[in-house]
Formats: structure tokens, C-alpha cells, sequence
């Protein structure tokens, strides 16, 4: 038990995503398979989904903590936290948790925000994609990131803009903001060490015939 790292597991769940997604073409195309129906297939079809596979699979994409940020590894994914609040409706009487080994366990329940960027640089048609990877991602590491400590994880999405604090770049962004719980677990009241107990054997003799009737009695000292 410890700490739960929610920028950290979150990085990790994507940039662990991209890669599973990236070994698998039809779990890729499977996104983007709408562009292949009836309705769409006049002005899309197999070969627009075809495009997005080959950009997506040649394109490095990296995932980021925003305070390392630089537009020279665009396109990317950024990960900022918003916010973090005690969660009052999930609070133990005391932070009391359980007994642990050495020590009482506390608990202190979370409500996290995190900021997911989506930057991309001249087609807003890159981050419109991304957005559908980032978003089937998150449903698809659902067990990974449950693992490592997020809890009832859900998300909702901004509009796509283009960033003006890097206009020279061109960069196209969208904002998805991910909710989760989670538990932080630390050490509270350490038990009482007992270091050392002298103790005092005391014979009773049940009668007085027979040295097999004496029954001890431990009697601390």
C-alpha cells in the first residue's frame, strides 16, 4: 500500500496503450471502421482508413508530463493535473483504514482531475484522429490503470483549438479531462514494540503422591 501517482499511472496506461495498439492493424482499423460504411465509404472507405494506419504507424507519439512540454515533439499527448480534493463522501471515521503489520493503516481518499493534451501540427483532421485513439485507450487500460490504483475512471472532451501560445507552430490542440478516485495509504499510529517479557514458572502439585500431577503455571514476572 502507498501512494497512488495519478499523472504517472495515466502516462503510463497510454504510452503502454500506443504500443499494444501500434503491433495490431486491425485493432486500429476497428476504431476508424465507420469511415467504411455505406453512408461514409463515398467520401472515406478503405483506403482513408488505410491512410490514417500508415500515418499513425510511422508517426512517433510521444506521451508527456506537460512541465516537460516542447513543441518539437509534437504530435503528442500531454499530461496535466488540474486538480486533487479530498473526497469528504468517502472519508474514514479517523482516516482509519485497517491494521497493518507494523502499524495502523490510514487512508486518505482522492478526486483527481487530469488534463489529457492533444496536440498536433497543420491538420486538424491528426488531432481528430487522436482523439479516437486517446478515447479507445482509456476504456482499454481500464484494468491496467484499476491496477495501479485509479478508480472509477471516466473522462469527457473539449473542442479542438488552435493553441494561440503557439501560433507560430501551427499546433492544433483538444483537452480531455480525466476523472478518477483514488486511496493513498500511509502509516498511522505505529503498535506498541514489545522488546522483552521475563516470565515465572510456578509448579502445582495436583496430590501429593505422584512428581507427574504437577501441572506449570506461567505467572509473569
Amino acid at each position: 500500500m502507498s501512494f497512488i501517482l495519478p499523472e504517472v499511472v495515466l502516462q503510463r496506461a497510454i504510452a503502454n496503450g500506443m504500443v499494444k495498439l501500434k503491433s495490431s492493424e486491425s485493432a486500429f482499423k476497428n476504431i476508424f471502421a465507420q469511415y467504411e460504411s455505406d453512408e461514409l465509404d463515398p467520401h472515406y472507405g478503405t483506403a482513408y482508413v488505410n491512410g490514417i494506419w500508415s500515418w499513425f504507424s510511422d508517426t512517433t507519439i510521444p506521451v508527456v508530463q506537460s512541465f516537460s512540454f516542447d513543441p518539437q515533439k509534437v504530435p503528442c499527448f500531454s499530461i496535466h493535473l488540474a486538480s486533487e480534493t479530498d473526497d469528504e463522501g468517502k472519508a474514514a471515521i479517523g482516516d482509519y483504514f485497517g491494521m497493518g503489520e507494523d502499524a495502523e493503516e490510514g487512508v486518505n481518499p482522492m478526486t483527481v482531475m487530469l488534463d489529457i493534451g492533444i496536440h498536433a501540427t497543420n491538420s486538424k483532421d491528426h488531432v481528430l484522429w487522436m482523439y479516437y485513439i486517446v478515447n479507445y485507450l482509456l476504456y482499454k487500460e481500464k484494468k491496467l490503470m484499476r491496477k495501479l490504483g485509479l478508480q472509477l475512471t471516466t473522462f469527457s472532451a473539449s473542442e479542438y483549438n488552435k493553441d494561440s501560445q503557439y501560433m507560430a507552430e501551427n499546433i492544433w490542440s483538444r483537452w480531455v479531462r480525466f476523472k478518477c478516485n483514488v486511496q493513498n495509504f500511509l502509516d498511522a499510529d505505529e503498535y506498541d514494540q514489545i522488546d522483552d517479557l521475563e516470565v515465572h514458572v510456578q509448579y502445582d502439585r495436583k496430590d501429593d503422591t505422584d512428581d507427574s500431577d504437577l501441572v506449570p503455571s506461567v505467572i509473569p514476572k
